[in-house]
């Protein structure tokens, strides 16, 4: 069975990062993958949408909604988005079922906004991004952190390896 493995956590925790390793492990062992980034998507697919809790909602709904049709096609999917809130990562789990897994990628606050890669926290304290700093982003319940990737504890190649061991335990067909 294919699954779609959902990378999340906040912005600068290193989603996209880890993410495009996963993709690119996957096709150098020519196994189907398709990946799914929340910037790219909000650039695109949720072009209309807003940062507000439904329009978040809906955006999540998109993104799973997608992914279930890409993985009905025989594609393991990468996804990686904020999922910021229970209720988003809810509409995936309703839509996906057995095929999801979570992954969890953790940073605190005070270092994604070191980090920020794409400038948004600095968008945000200046005042020319609303909903970032104060959106709040409900802790992961226990089936959600059961792949815990710290990217504080590890570089990035020890948060890739952790990701491939959790993917090999998913996949018949993928070895390290």
């Amino acid at each position: 069975m294919t699954k779609i493995f959902w990378l999340y956590g906040r912005s600068g925790a290193g989603k996209t990062t880890l993410a495009r390793q996963l993709h690119q492990a996957l096709l150098d062992r020519k196994i189907p993958v398709f990946i799914l980034d929340g910037d790219d998507l909000r650039s695109g697919v949720s072009s209309d949408l807003g940062f507000s809790s439904e329009a978040r909602l809906e955006n999540h709904r998109r993104i799973a909604e997608i992914s279930k049709l890409a993985a009905d096609q025989g594609f393991n999917v990468v996804v990686s988005t904020m999922a910021p809130q229970h209720s988003h990562r809810d509409i995936a789990a309703q839509v996906l079922g057995q095929r999801l897994v979570w992954i969890y990628v953790h940073a605190p606050l005070d270092v994604c906004i070191q980090r920020d890669p794409k400038g948004l926290y600095h968008r945000a304290q200046t005042g020319k991004l609303d909903r970032l700093l104060d959106f709040p982003f409900d802790v992961p319940r226990p089936q959600e952190r059961e792949n815990f990737i710290d990217t504080v504890a590890q570089n990035v190649e020890g948060c890739s390896h952790s990701i491939l061991e959790l993917v090999q335990a998913h996949l018949s067909d993928f070895v390290i």
